[in-house]
């Protein structure tokens, strides 16, 4: 399965959540220090993708794979980060932020996944007409801890 979303959002973020996640956005625990600087918070069932722009533009290709993800070469973007995601609804979405309005919305098989985030052109995102984006891939595989494969360098 493979969208592109346009939308907008605030405070810097958007979710990618199980439909029923117990995770709390609200806490001091999820946008960390360690988080902002990842560009990606973790609670149980929802992650906090970081943004760029100042104006709430999101422009973001999603994809769930069949098998891990083969992009191993991460020239053409600023910033990589993976987390673990677990789904116990049956049931993906993203949502916007602050008014948690769904973007997109999705039957999957529950179990753990592994998500890599994408940054693109983030040196753009500060210009008159930023033109940030982001990639979202999706696979199957055991839970495991926040991993920064790429950091963007201001």
């Amino acid at each position: 399965m493979k969208s592109t979303l346009l939308f907008t959002t605030d405070y810097g973020q958007f979710y990618l959540n199980d439909k029923n996640a117990n995770g709390n956005t609200g806490t001091e625990s999820f946008w960390t220090e360690k988080a902002f600087a990842d560009k990606l918070a973790v609670e149980d069932g929802v992650l906090g993708i970081g943004i760029a722009n100042d104006e709430g533009k999101v422009e973001c290709e999603f994809e769930i794979l069949e098998f891990k993800s083969l992009i191993e070469n991460f020239s053409d973007f600023d910033h990589v980060v993976e987390a673990s995601l677990k789904i116990r609804s049956g049931i993906l979405q993203i949502m916007d932020c602050p008014n948690s309005e769904i973007e997109m919305q999705t039957e999957i098989e529950n179990g753990e996944y592994r998500v890599r985030v994408y940054s693109i052109n983030l040196k753009s995102a500060y210009d008159e007409n930023p033109c940030d984006t982001y990639k979202i891939e999706m696979w199957k595989e055991i839970y495991t801890e926040r991993n920064v494969l790429k950091r963007f360098e201001v």
